[in-house]
């Protein structure tokens, strides 16, 4: 089913609940993990075991930077470096890609060190190789001290600011109509093509949300992940403000926008999209989405994520 050619944000926003899927999703790939490490200043010297498998990307973020040797190199010391076939450190994050020559069984030991000091000023991991398991995406955050809890009023009252300052960048984004994505070359012949996952959807029910829909939007030079959550429980409104799209092989879309209008809660479903840049190698299986607050305190992660193959324009 081919859709005119319009902006996938402005597609996404003016759809109708009830679109018919446009292709068939097919099976989706084992769930993949996600683990939230939370370092303490009083447990310094603690290590935490960790799954890695061969050829499975594991990705860490850090919610401070990695301190760097006067070499510039990064702070990070890796058993048996030799025996993986990527290792990629950044500022605040580090991806290892293990090759077949670790066997299921294997013990690795894993530190970085962080840039600004404060306790703990390291992290160390056992990286545990397994067959059938691996924690794709870690994210390690350090607990606050109690003089931060102090200004916690404070923290508080600049969230609400930069609340009310992302829904006006949101709404600015929202409206950048046909000549914008005209001028950046993502408006061509072969329009926007859609994908309803409600396979997807209905097999992520355990976690604290509920996925009501599931759809993707693709053009020639972007996608977006349209998400639609209802909370489980009552925990507190949730509105997202990162994201992240990986493929199977650990390669990221670049996010161009995360767009929601209200805040995610057990009486209400809310609507989320995540748009990105993409060109025609873009394999359209095995996406994993990633989803968080400010803060990092909720995350999600919505495994299967796929896009319907762009036509020829003819």
């Amino acid at each position: 089913m081919r859709l005119p050619s319009v902006s996938l944000l402005a597609l996404a926003l003016v759809t109708a609940m009830g679109t018919t899927a446009t292709a068939t999703a097919q099976q989706s790939p084992p769930e993949t993990g996600l683990r939230r490490i939370e370092l303490r200043a009083d447990a310094a010297g603690a290590k935490t075991e960790l799954h890695i498998s061969p050829g499975i990307s594991t990705v860490f973020t850090f919610d401070v930077k990695l301190a760097r040797e006067p070499t510039g190199r990064l702070k990070v010391e890796l058993e048996r470096e030799d025996a993986f076939t990527r290792v990629d450190p950044g500022e605040s994050v580090l991806r290892l890609v293990p090759s077949r020559e670790l066997k299921a069984g294997d013990h690795l030991g894993l530190t970085v060190r962080f840039e600004d000091g404060a306790a703990p000023p390291t992290a160390t991991f056992v990286l545990r190789v397994t067959e059938d398991r691996a924690d794709r995406l870690v994210e390690v955050v350090r607990a606050p001290r109690m003089e931060e809890s102090a200004s916690r009023e404070v923290r508080e009252a600049w969230a609400a600011v930069r609340q009310c300052e992302g829904a006006l960048a949101r709404a600015q984004a929202a409206s950048g109509g046909l000549t914008a994505l005209l001028i950046s070359n993502s408006l061509t012949e072969n329009g926007v093509v859609t994908r309803d996952l409600p396979e997807v959807a209905a097999r992520w029910q355990g976690s604290a949300f509920i996925a009501r829909r599931l759809r993707t939007y693709r053009a020639d030079r972007r996608v977006l992940v349209e998400v639609v959550l209802r909370a489980r429980d009552s925990e507190g409104p949730w509105t997202a403000r990162n994201a992240s799209l990986a493929g199977s092989g650990g390669e990221f879309l670049k996010i161009l926008s995360v767009w929601q209008e209200s805040p995610v809660t057990s009486d209400r479903s809310e609507r989320i999209l995540v748009e990105a840049e993409a060109d025609e190698s873009l394999s359209p299986e095995s996406w994993t989405l990633w989803l968080s607050e400010d803060s990092g305190s909720r995350a999600l992660v919505l495994s299967g994520i796929a896009f319907a193959p762009l036509g020829d324009g003819k």
